[in-house]
């Protein structure tokens, strides 16, 4: 994949997407997309879900050696930036996503998805709340547009 004129390793463009690996059953059972897709592993201090940038041109590359036990990967879901950080759900203004790159060594096209609830970055671990639910279920559906399977 060609690097775009927009695409930088320090910047994600709202003209960019980024895209959601997907493992079958983790986060897909029978053909659904379940909002584990979007969900942090509470038992850690993650504060970002993790997507990959194919406007980067080691996107093709960065998925391999990507696994999550007993799970396959099935594909992975595409989500416009721009489409994220305009986040609006309905009686709920103070949720707010970011998406920033997050080079994690050799894979250049990694970023993060970053979640803040009335002014507080969300982290694994965190009680569940409502708003919680509310904004994985407001990127599921932004990731059931366009899920692209293996």
């Amino acid at each position: 994949m060609m690097q775009s004129e927009n695409s930088s390793l320090s910047y994600v463009d709202d003209i960019e997407n980024v895209a959601r690996l997907l493992f079958s059953p983790l986060f897909i059972c029978d053909g659904i997309l379940s909002q584990k897709a979007f969900t942090l592993d509470k038992d850690s201090n993650e504060n970002y879900i993790s997507v990959l940038r194919p406007a980067i041109d080691s996107f093709n590359t960065d998925f391999e050696g990507i696994k999550k036990e007993g799970n396959i990967l099935y594909g992975y879901a595409l989500l416009n930036v721009g489409e994220i950080r305009n986040c609006h759900i309905p009686y709920h203004k103070k949720i707010e996503f970011d998406v920033l790159p997050r080079n994690a060594g050799k894979r250049k096209s990694h970023a993060g998805i970053f979640t803040t609830i009335n002014n507080t970055k969300i982290k694994g671990g965190m009680p569940q709340t409502i708003e919680r639910l509310l904004a994985r279920s407001f990127l599921v559906k932004i990731a059931q547009k366009n899920i692209v399977q293996f």
